[in-house]
């Protein structure tokens, strides 16, 4: 397909910081040969809503035209990155702040604001594109999704036009199970509905949803622009899978909290193997879309949320770049 009628869905996977970098690499190569207009929605899991997120952040929650990423934005996230560890400030203010223990995703979206400066509700964000923020509901095992124009889950319902703050959401997206927490979601005062138009009678719901990390229930964000079995998203008609998730390789039997994480990582990256399948097959091998995927001395980079060196942010960031180049067909 032409460049120039494509309408462009792209699906960025989660993995801590080295996702967010490698991301940045990929949007950077879509920037010089101009699909980075492209762009119609965006859909975001982890380490991809913090990349999505600072984007808007440093861009006053306006999607940057080409030009201005490259030349403005792209620097400024790299120097928030480098400068600004979001994790090692989180677990400082632990330490004064203990009444974060049990609410540390909370802890992390305030670090968010103060630290890249990621502010202001789902409602300041463009129309367009769409960006869709994935998280894992805990008590339906499905996927929820936060969306400017709504928020919900296939088996809960939806609320139209949400009024949450950004950084709260990003911070689910990214509530690794153990390590952070879940995201608790209070539906006092929200109306659900049926329909993700509200066009259907509402619903009743629990008073409280725990939101955990997207990636456990797809870690490649793909299943909001293509479900497996199924066409993709009648918003798009080309999909791009950036992944960035690590390679599993093999690990010594240890804590029971190592252990149940390095389970949890296995069941995951199995997931993501039969939709990777499934997308290659179906959409790739049409000339639907691309799949990229972070090479092994990037992808050995640890899932963390600490700032990296700048030797390792440009090993990451080089590798999303050049592997969009090898792979993209324009």
């Amino acid at each position: 397909m032409n460049k120039y009628n494509k309408k462009l869905g792209i699906a960025l996977s989660g993995g801590g910081i080295r996702a967010a970098i490698f991301h940045l690499g990929v949007l950077t190569y879509l920037a010089e040969v101009g699909l980075f207009k492209k762009i119609t929605s965006i859909s975001s899991v982890s380490g991809a809503s913090l990349c999505i997120g600072v984007i808007f952040a440093v861009n006053y929650n306006i999607w940057p035209c080409e030009e201005n990423f490259i030349k403005f934005i792209l620097p400024k996230i790299k120097d928030l990155i480098l400068t600004r560890d979001i994790q090692k400030t989180a677990l400082r203010r632990l330490i004064v702040s203990p009444q974060f223990w049990h609410h540390r995703v909370k802890l992390l979206a305030k670090v968010l604001e103060s630290e890249w400066g990621i502010k202001g509700s789902l409602q300041d964000l463009p129309q367009f594109p769409f960006w869709e923020i994935n998280c894992t509901t805990f008590e339906t095992g499905s996927r929820f999704r936060f969306r400017r124009d709504y928020m919900g889950d296939s088996h809960i319902g939806y609320v139209q036009n949400p009024e949450i703050s950004i950084s709260d959401m990003i911070a689910a997206s990214a509530a690794f199970p153990v390590l952070i927490g879940p995201y608790l979601l209070k539906t006092d005062g929200l109306t659900f509905t049926r329909d993700k138009h509200g066009k259907k009678s509402t619903v009743k719901v629990e008073k409280n949803y725990s939101l955990w990390d997207g990636g456990v229930y797809d870690n490649l964000g793909l299943e909001a622009l293509h479900k497996i079995g199924s066409d993709m998203d009648d918003e798009i008609n080309y999909i791009l899978v950036s992944n960035a998730s690590a390679s599993l390789g093999w690990k010594q039997r240890g804590r029971p909290s190592t252990n149940m994480r390095r389970l949890l990582n296995i069941a995951m990256s199995q997931s993501d193997t039969l939709r990777t399948r499934d997308f290659i097959s179906a959409v790739v091998r049409e000339k639907k879309g691309d799949y990229i995927k972070i090479g092994q001395l990037a992808g050995e980079y640890k899932t963390t949320l600490h700032s990296p060196s700048e030797a390792d942010f440009d090993l990451i960031f080089n590798d999303g770049y050049t592997n969009a180049k090898q792979t993209i067909v324009l």
